[in-house]
């Protein structure tokens, strides 16, 4: 099990998590940790190629439900 620390992003790369707005599922892709106040941001991979940015609040870490529709679906295409 990885620790994930909000306050900084750490640990979450490669989570699946879902933004909070659209409600669109995907893998973190890329995170720039917390720095000189700043919150951390991360970059979501959805399954059609493109990206969602953001805070990290603007996100949710998936339910075991939505984990589960995502894994079993196709995997995420390389870009």
């Amino acid at each position: 099990m990885k620790t994930k620390t909000a306050a900084t992003g750490s640990g979450y790369l490669g989570e699946i998590m879902v933004h909070k707005v659209s409600r669109a599922v995907g893998v973190v892709d890329n995170l720039v940790e917390a720095q000189s106040g700043w919150p951390p941001q991360i970059t979501l991979k959805l399954k059609d190629g493109s990206f969602k940015r953001g805070k990290l609040s603007d996100f949710k870490e998936a339910s075991g439900e939505e984990k589960k529709k995502f894994s079993e679906s196709d995997q995420v295409p390389n870009s």
